[in-house]
């Protein structure tokens, strides 16, 4: 398919439902850093997709399985057939699916396109011994492009030494787009003085100190550090108390300066997002995901002295964790700084770009 200069073409960005916004933010991470004649579309299996239109993007919502409440074949011709009526109406340049399950349907989608260059945005630090068998789809795509992991040294997953195209870790925002501290708490809505932490690690109860979201909030709030959540159900849990902060607001990361620490888990985004833009934190890894290696990311970041990591607040063990995050948490923020490699989402911008002007798939 030839490019006529001056005339835009879609890049269409796909992703994956997984369990938070990761797949979706790191394709509107590419998206936004696209050249000039070349326009982002979304779609995508997340309910969360509708912010990517605070980017003046376009997007689209094909429903999870589990959204939907259909059996696993139904699921699957829906999806393959939204696919396909996507790939036919847009004919986007290049399709770029985010997940590391690639669905059935889209290899069908993209035969019915000859013109549209496919590209697997892989991330890698999956468990070891998990999801070897989806490495064969990589046939489907004219290019795998693996965003960057700070604790790369230590993934032990079935991507290693595979063929990829590899850049550096991928978030959002840099340094350079977000606030400062003053201007953070405003757009936030959160107390212009004292001591505040962000406490980001899932689903908990506040006020079950056995909890480690209660276990974290009790520690912060005897030390006099004010605490923020981002989950309604768990703030509606503190009514009353003024020491507990809902923060509502996407991407959270460019109002990062607003907080003196943070507990997370050590998903991709978190993890490079909290490390990249310098925010001191006690990373407590959840283990229980089904592929995302988060014990070895977050172990390897306490390793390497740019943060903390515990794997559990509970058992006594959290009063040592905070008073560490509190004395030696800015010190090991400003040593992850200075080893940050830099942003990776530009350079898949270009090999996005690259891929554009080079013609029907191979």
């Amino acid at each position: 398919m030839s490019r006529s200069p001056g005339t835009d073409h879609v890049v269409l960005l796909v992703s994956s439902n997984g369990a938070g916004m990761g797949h979706l933010t790191r394709l509107l991470a590419y998206g936004r850093r696209l050249p000039e004649g070349l326009r982002p579309h979304v779609l995508s299996l997340s309910q969360a997709v509708p912010v990517v239109g605070g980017y003046g993007v376009p997007w689209e919502y094909l429903p999870s399985k589990d959204a939907t409440g259909m059996d696993s074949g139904e699921w699957r011709w829906l999806f393959a057939e939204r696919m396909r009526e996507a790939v036919q109406r847009l004919r986007p340049a290049v399709l770029v699916f985010d997940g590391t399950h690639p669905y059935a349907g889209l290899d069908a989608a993209l035969a019915s396109s000859p013109g549209t260059r496919a590209v697997w945005s892989r991330r890698a630090m999956w468990k070891p011994g998990r999801n070897t068998h989806q490495l064969a789809k990589a046939s489907w795509f004219d290019a795998v492009l693996e965003p960057g992991d700070l604790a790369a040294d230590a993934d032990r997953g079935a991507t290693v030494g595979t063929d990829a195209h590899r850049v550096g870790p991928v978030t959002l925002v840099d340094p350079a787009e977000c606030s400062d501290r003053a201007s953070a708490r405003r757009a936030l809505g959160l107390p212009a003085d004292g001591p505040l932490a962000l406490v980001s690690l899932g689903a908990g109860n506040i006020n079950d100190t056995a909890d480690e979201v209660g276990a974290a909030v009790r520690a912060l709030s005897s030390r006099g550090v004010g605490v923020c959540v981002t989950q309604a159900g768990i703030a509606e849990q503190a009514a009353g108390r003024d020491d507990v902060h809902l923060v509502r607001h996407f991407p959270i990361s460019e109002h990062l300066a607003a907080f003196d620490v943070a507990v997370a888990a050590a998903g991709y985004n978190s993890f490079h997002e909290h490390l990249r833009l310098g925010l001191p934190t006690l990373f407590v890894p959840n283990d229980a995901t089904s592929l995302d290696d988060q014990v070895a990311r977050a172990e390897h970041a306490a390793a390497r002295g740019w943060a903390l990591s515990a794997r559990t607040l509970a058992d006594g063990q959290v009063d040592a964790a905070v008073d560490a995050l509190l004395e030696r948490g800015p010190a090991l923020a400003e040593a992850a700084r200075a080893a940050d490699p830099g942003n990776g989402a530009a350079a898949a911008a270009e090999l996005l770009a690259s891929l554009a002007g080079t013609g029907a798939r191979r």
